[in-house]
């Protein structure tokens, strides 16, 4: 595996036949954050890969992370863990509702046989173009986990006691490199080497616990971060990890 450490999803890999406006979305999101999210919404939550979140998705991905954290079914902690994900999606769902309706406003000045026509619109799906806009939408003026809506506050939560996290209080070493291994398929030698570089990075070479209030800081760092530099990249391991082999660069905002 190259010196990335980790499976890098490229922006460049992002389908040109998909109906999104990246041009505008560039002026709200830097290249990073668009390919952050893109992976979020094509390598974490669609799950048979058909280009929109729905219920089934969910179905699936509660299932793998239940393999991950190694949760019987009929688990308190696995039940919990579909609840949130359940509450989750909901509010996903909601928020594009309103986003829509808010889309739609002023269609009074339609004429009568288009406000007649079926509407074919999907509520209980999203797709790429949505999610992309919709993070765009929260990102506005966020600072930490505590300025986004409640239903997003609920991911670092489900992720820290898929770790492990909720056992002793805090994720350990361990409980991070099986996780890459898991969800990442990060291997051998580069397995240990990007534990190494993620834990020491998010627990500052260990003198902080990886407890919940300090995951919750690095996953608003994941979704908030402009850039390759910064400790979120490495909730997930899947990132441009080049910085740890050449020295930081300066970057000149236009």
């Amino acid at each position: 595996m190259s010196a990335s450490l980790g499976p890098k999803l490229s922006f460049s890999t992002i389908k040109s036949s998909e109906m999104i406006d990246y041009a505008a979305l560039k002026k709200k999101l830097t290249s990073f954050q668009l390919e952050k999210m893109t992976f979020f919404f094509q390598k974490f939550f669609d799950c048979d890969k058909n280009g929109v979140l729905e219920k089934r998705d969910f179905v699936e991905l509660n299932e793998r992370l239940r393999k991950i954290a190694g949760w019987e079914k009929d688990s308190e902690d696995f039940h919990r863990l579909v609840d949130n994900s359940s509450v989750f999606l909901e509010c996903l769902l909601d928020q594009v509702r309103s986003e829509h309706n808010a889309f739609c406003e002023g269609l009074e000045f339609r004429t009568w046989e288009e406000a007649m026509k079926p509407n074919k619109l999907q509520m209980d799906t999203i797709d790429l173009n949505g999610w992309l806009n919709m993070w765009a939408k929260l990102f506005d003026g966020a600072a930490g986990m505590d300025d986004f809506p409640i239903w997003v506050q609920l991911l670092p939560t489900i992720l820290f006691a898929v770790q492990g996290g909720n056992k002793d209080g805090y994720i350990t070493k361990e409980n991070l490199k099986l996780f890459y291994a898991s969800f990442a398929r990060v291997e051998g030698a580069d397995l240990d080497k990007l534990t190494e570089a993620g834990y020491n990075t998010m627990t500052s070479n260990g003198e902080y616990q990886l407890d919940l209030n300090n995951y919750k800081l690095l996953f608003a760092n994941f979704l908030l971060g402009k850039t390759i530099y910064g400790p979120g990249k490495f909730v997930f391991g899947c990132f441009d990890n080049s910085d740890l082999q050449k020295p930081y660069q300066i970057i000149y905002e236009e």
